[in-house]
């Protein structure tokens, strides 16, 4: 081979190498950036973070000289870095990727940023159990692909530099760790996400039915999204959270009526308005100086919060009471003066997915697409690539 043609072949050589490159840049993941909370998932501030790598503990504060440019990123190789300093259901929890420490007026911002899939095998686990029905997990790893999608284009913690939080404000991410099952669900789908006219879909989806499925216009949306729609589900009804009932001790109900500016004296509640799925959207509150309405789902469940109440469940099984009651799917029973039975049905926002009903429609020999179909309308099947972008608002 002459001098010109070792010199054509090196150069054809090197533009393959670079095609090469350039294809694996195209066919990279879409990553995911994630703000985590405090222990009590109510805080995005750390006063400090304790981490473990490779055998060290090494804790942060905002005056640690590794923070004097602002900013530490920590690489969580193939082993990923513990945190002790934050408490969850595996403790300590573990993060893969990378992590950045970013230090604030009001305190250590932690991020965490991975590839979407290795975020979705720590999304799904701590989303739903993972000795659920294998095409119930499949159907839920679309629903977590999707609702992660749309959250990174949406931009909604940009100010933090992050797409999502690890609460249940968008999905509990890394509560549980990964496990073989529900790993094998997100790689099962790999990709999958559920759109309409091409564009993803907000997947909504919760714990519980109440025997019918609800829409966004339980937030008050004046048009349910025309994915979403309202149907039948007696899938779950045999579940523990089918229905409920629970006592709240008029005292309670009292103190948090006076809470309500120029209220006065607690007089009684009632329920004026539901949508057409049954949950309640409208509640009325009767003080001495004034009646105050509460509108929307969540805020009336917040108003009922039974913490400090034991709820009984369909099954007879006896579980303390939490913030929020457990659904807006209820009936009211005043007794002046001494409590408020509530008697309800379903657990969560009703609006999309039920995740036990998916369950038991799994067991009951349906795929994961025929679940989506049930749940979800005129829906197609689209795979996110790398050209993920953020929606300008």
């Amino acid at each position: 081979m002459n001098k010109r043609s070792e010199e054509s072949a090196k150069r054809e050589q090197k533009e393959k190498k670079k095609e090469t490159d350039e294809n694996k840049v195209q066919q990279r993941e879409p990553s995911i950036r994630v703000l985590l909370t405090d222990s009590s998932w109510q805080s995005c501030y750390h006063q400090s973070v304790t981490i473990e790598q490779k055998g060290k503990e090494h804790t942060y504060t905002p005056d640690s000289r590794e923070l004097q440019n602002d900013s530490l990123l920590l690489d969580g190789g193939t082993d990923g870095i513990a945190i002790p300093s934050i408490e969850r259901a595996q403790n300590p929890p573990v993060y893969y990727g990378t992590l950045e420490i970013k230090k604030t007026a009001q305190g250590l911002l932690i991020i965490n940023e991975l590839s979407l899939e290795a975020y979705l095998e720590a999304v799904v686990p701590s989303e739903m159990p993972a000795s659920y029905e294998e095409q119930a997990l499949m159907a839920q790893a679309v629903c977590a692909r999707t609702y992660a999608v749309c959250q990174i284009q949406e931009n909604s913690l940009e100010k933090y530099g992050a797409d999502v939080d690890d609460s249940v404000n968008y999905q509990v991410y890394n509560n549980f760790g990964a496990d073989k099952r529900t790993n094998k669900a997100v790689q099962d789908t790999k990709g999958q996400i559920l759109c309409q006219n091409g564009e993803p879909i907000t997947a909504y989806y919760f714990s519980t039915s109440a025997g019918r499925t609800s829409t966004d216009e339980i937030w008050g949306a004046d048009r349910s999204a025309a994915y979403l729609k309202s149907v039948e589900c007696d899938f779950d009804q045999n579940m523990p959270w089918s229905s409920w009932s629970v006592e709240i001790p008029w005292e309670t109900l009292e103190k948090r009526s006076g809470n309500l500016e120029g209220s006065g004296e607690f007089i009684g509640l009632q329920v004026i308005k539901k949508n057409i799925s049954g949950a309640v959207t409208g509640m009325e509150i009767v003080t001495e100086n004034k009646s105050i309405q509460l509108e929307g789902e969540y805020e009336i469940r917040q108003f009922l919060s039974p913490a400090g109440c034991l709820i009984t469940e369909k099954d007879g099984s006896i579980v303390n009471g939490s913030n929020l009651l457990p659904s807006a799917y209820f009936e009211l029973n005043v007794k002046s003066g001494k409590a408020v039975q509530i008697q309800g049905k379903g657990y969560g926002h009703g609006v999309g997915m039920s995740q036990n009903g998916a369950n038991e429609m799994a067991r009951e020999g349906y795929g994961w697409q025929e679940i989506l179909n049930y749940f979800f309308k005129d829906i197609t099947l689209e795979v996110v690539g790398n050209n993920l972008s953020k929606r300008e608002t």
